[in-house]
């Protein structure tokens, strides 16, 4: 039954991870976790779902790809991930998901105060920052979308282009963190086998289904959406340390 209940999550994590561009493990891990599954067993499976489910929305929304901005997302990420897988397999589960909720929480509620703004001038080197950040969160909670997403909220990246860099960038840096956990010893290979084969079928099918809302969404709107994720996932992950 858990592991049925957790392939409804991934399906529905996967809906509004294609409307968002990065929804997916805000939602699933989470849940997941209050579930019962272990924070290494989330956090492979979970770069492994987002890693497949969005080759083929790079490939579909190519178009609108900043090829600088999701280079630097990338590039940033290696580092963060060593340094996430690390603090992974060193430091306590419940204390690594209480500061990635409650960062969360805080760095959303500052964006959204200034959600009215024009758009501010490009940060020299936010995408590497960010990437960091990023790789950082994913490879110890699976929540690497949190810093990225924030950046392109911040810059009020049209919704279009946040699904292409999001795309590109959780396709190669889910990759390279699932190289270093296998490398460092943290790979939980039961998330991949049989779990990830049961559950990819519906997370390939529920993504695609968001990819086709999720543009049609009016910025305003889509902003807004993404910034509220972003913000209840925090705050689930903060209470289920």
């Amino acid at each position: 039954m858990t592991l049925l209940a957790g392939g409804v999550t991934v399906i529905a994590a996967s809906f509004l991870g294609g409307v968002t561009g990065f929804g997916y493990s805000l939602v699933a891990a989470p849940l997941l976790l209050l579930l019962g599954f272990p924070l290494p067993f989330v956090v492979t499976v979970n770069l492994a779902l987002a890693c497949v489910t969005r080759v083929s929305v790079a490939y579909r929304f190519r178009a609108d790809l900043n090829v600088g901005r999701a280079t630097g997302l990338i590039a940033g990420s290696v580092p963060g991930l060593w340094l996430g897988v690390t603090l992974l397999t060193t430091v306590d589960e419940s204390a690594i998901k209480l500061g990635a909720g409650l960062v969360a929480m805080v760095v959303v509620v500052l964006l959204w105060r200034a959600a009215s703004a024009p758009p501010p001038k490009p940060l020299p080197g936010a995408p590497v920052v960010a990437g960091l950040a990023g790789g950082f969160l994913g490879a110890a909670t699976s929540l690497n979308g949190v810093a990225p997403v924030l950046l392109l909220a911040r810059d009020k990246a049209p919704p279009r282009s946040v699904l292409a860099d999001l795309a590109l960038y959780f396709v190669a840096s889910n990759a390279i963190g699932l190289a270093i956990l296998t490398a460092q010893g943290a790979l939980a290979t039961d998330a991949l086998f049989p779990t990830f084969l049961l559950w990819l079928p519906g997370s390939l099918a529920a993504n695609w289904a968001g990819t086709v809302v999720g543009p049609r969404l009016p910025e305003a709107v889509f902003r807004r959406v993404t910034l509220a994720i972003v913000f209840v996932a925090g705050a689930v992950t903060a209470l289920t340390a």
